[in-house]
């Protein structure tokens, strides 16, 4: 399995991906990342959105992308568990006026789903197969807190690891409004208690 990780990172209500590039500040410690080795219970997402838009429950995932030679890339979802201690956000920085951090882990059988995908790609590995794993943090699903207009509607989202040891931004400040196909699908968003 080849060490690089794909870091993948979109934020939008729709399966949006690839819209933004990954700050080059945070690449050399992403490049870091060994989809193999990393520790699972280590392994943290946070969604920084404004607080007209939250997270439904399960809409944050971790998507895992594997590809083996000669055969489909696979995706394989897991959806994050939301942390709600204060210990759970540390390093993060605090969120600017209008806006919240969501953070979220991998939930115990979801861990033991994705050991048992890597374990999987080790194992073919073995059998002289290559391959690779890439880790994609997506928050997928909305709900509207406030069905005011709004001029933008930034994003950003980290990715913390055993490798990374904090959170490192992969997408920073993305305005969903700026793409017209995402700007388009937020306006049939539901209000959030439905």
């Amino acid at each position: 399995m080849d060490r690089l990780v794909r870091v993948l990172a979109s934020a939008t209500a729709l399966a949006l991906a690839g819209c933004s590039s990954v700050p080059l500040t945070s690449i050399p410690r992403l490049a870091r990342i060994d989809a193999r080795t990393t520790d699972l219970s280590m392994l943290r997402v946070a969604v920084q959105l404004p607080e007209v838009l939250r997270p439904r429950s399960g809409g944050v995932k971790l998507d895992v992308v594997t590809k083996v030679t000669g055969e489909a890339e696979t995706r394989t979802s897991f959806a994050m568990m939301e942390m709600s201690e204060a210990r759970d956000r540390g390093g993060l920085p605090a969120p600017p006026p209008g806006s919240a951090t969501h953070a979220y882990r991998l939930s115990p059988a979801d861990a033991a789903r994705f050991e048992a995908l890597r374990a999987a790609m080790v194992e073919q590995g073995k059998q002289g197969k290559r391959g690779s794993m890439g880790l994609g943090a997506a928050a997928k699903e909305f709900c509207r807190a406030n069905a005011a207009p709004q001029a933008a509607l930034p994003v950003t989202i980290y990715l913390m690891t055993s490798e990374t040891k904090s959170f490192v931004p992969v997408v920073s400040d993305f305005d969903m409004l700026s793409d017209p196909a995402l700007a388009e699908g937020l306006e049939s968003i539901q209000p959030c208690g439905q």
